[in-house]
């Protein structure tokens, strides 16, 4: 049985390569078609037909003198062109023509460019991979390993940064909730001192620096649907920073004429600020997970206690904020806060400082209920789904300690977060 498997196996092979092979040959026989037809329009005449006394003027154009006078054209046989496809390396014949002054003649063919070697279903599955972010050398050796030909680093390099990204393209359906993160990571870079190293060569000295990437999570809180609406690599949580990574997502739709209804972040003054100017009319939600930490570590406990008995006073302290969270309105809300300032506001002062400050940001979620009260509130409180995101890289960082290179950092985050994007 197993020599039948075999068997099985190997006529399969062999049955495949052949149906690969009479489709390089439909493919070589159509291209060449296609080829002499588009130089029997450009000459305005068949093969082998005497020039007419008409002149006419065409758009092929003789490298030499610049003519595009079609009678001074003539066909100067073929020459052996090879194109990589999905089907394999197809061989083919390419016409040349050549001008009355003996120069070359450009024929601008509609299905081949000049020294093109990877045809469009190949350049088609490149962009794929840059879209879902494959790294040059996975996509070499995958075409490697189907096409039995090797592909330079550098050609794939150049179809890449020819791919329009996703995150260029408008968007189809602009989600209600906008999510706002930075994660930081360690990138090497290069400064202008080198040295020698073991073997003698000059090396350029590279010195650690903190960058941050910076992502935006849209999601629609009726359907609980979420998407990667973009990312961004930045030298910090600077105001220009973020409107760098803003600008393009309002260029793809996301404001409120679109319906965006409520920005979640972590409160950073940067984003505060680009967010201030730029969509001063839509709330901005401060996430209370961050909010709740930031009172965790006010509060100030009495002194003699255990460390037990200070996370219980902690622990007590601050389940007072939680009906807060949970009050069926806004005026709700701000009565329960008032009698939490009123009552601790002697002994607890940093506490309830942290309370007061950006308090509009804190309960901007009320806005919003107020609109939409069959919005679950969770979805608009905090960024704990993009945060579960961004835990998946910084596994990713962590492992990678620091990264060498912007394009290797930028390659890491795409492969992780273009699967996720929303178009």
């Amino acid at each position: 049985m197993v020599i039948k498997i075999r068997e099985t196996g190997q006529g399969f092979k062999s049955f495949f390569a052949n149906v690969q092979e009479i489709l390089r040959q439909v493919v070589q026989h159509q291209i060449e078609a296609q080829l002499e037809a588009e130089v029997e329009a450009y000459l305005h005449r068949r093969s082998h037909a005497r020039r007419s006394g008409v002149h006419r003027r065409t758009q092929a154009k003789c490298r030499r003198c610049g003519s595009r006078e079609a009678h001074a054209f003539s066909r100067n046989g073929h020459r052996q062109r090879e194109l990589v496809t999905s089907l394999g390396v197809v061989k083919f014949w390419l016409p040349r023509v050549v001008c009355a002054c003996g120069g070359s003649v450009h024929i601008p063919f509609s299905i081949l460019q000049p020294y093109q070697r990877l045809w469009a279903d190949v350049l088609a599955q490149i962009e794929r991979w840059a879209q879902w972010g494959v790294s040059l050398r996975q996509m070499q050796a995958a075409i490697g390993d189907e096409l039995s030909i090797q592909v330079g680093l550098r050609k794939l390099n150049e179809v890449v940064h020819q791919v329009v990204k996703p995150t260029d393209i408008e968007l189809t359906s602009v989600p209600p909730i906008v999510m706002l993160d930075a994660i930081w990571v360690t990138l090497l870079e290069d400064t202008p001192e080198r040295k020698k190293d073991t073997l003698k060569r000059q090396r350029t000295v590279k010195e650690r620096q903190k960058v941050c990437i910076l992502v935006a999570l849209g999601l629609y809180p009726q359907t609980q649907h979420w998407g990667i609406l973009g990312w961004g690599l930045a030298a910090s949580e600077s105001q220009e920073a973020w409107e760098q990574l803003l600008l393009p997502l309002e260029a793809r739709g996301v404001y409120r004429q679109r319906g965006v209804e409520l920005f979640i972040h972590d409160g950073g003054k940067g984003l505060v600020a680009s967010l201030d100017l730029m969509y001063p009319n839509i709330p901005h939600q401060r996430c209370l997970f961050h909010k709740l930490r930031n009172l965790w570590q006010a509060i100030q406990t009495p002194d003699g206690l255990s460390r037990e008995q200070r996370r219980d006073f902690k622990r007590e302290l601050l389940q007072l904020v939680t009906p807060i969270l949970y009050a069926d309105s806004l005026q709700e809300a701000q009565q329960l806060r008032d009698r939490i300032c009123a009552q601790w506001q002697d002994t607890q002062t940093a506490f309830v400082d942290t309370l007061k400050r950006d308090w509009h940001e804190t309960i901007a979620f009320f806005r919003v209920l107020a609109r939409y009260p069959d919005w679950p509130r969770t979805s608009l409180r905090t960024t704990s789904l993009l945060e579960r995101i961004n835990r998946i890289l910084r596994r990713l960082f962590r492992s990678a300690g620091a990264y060498h290179s912007r394009a290797g950092l930028l390659a890491t985050v795409a492969r992780v977060l273009g699967p996720m994007l929303l178009i």
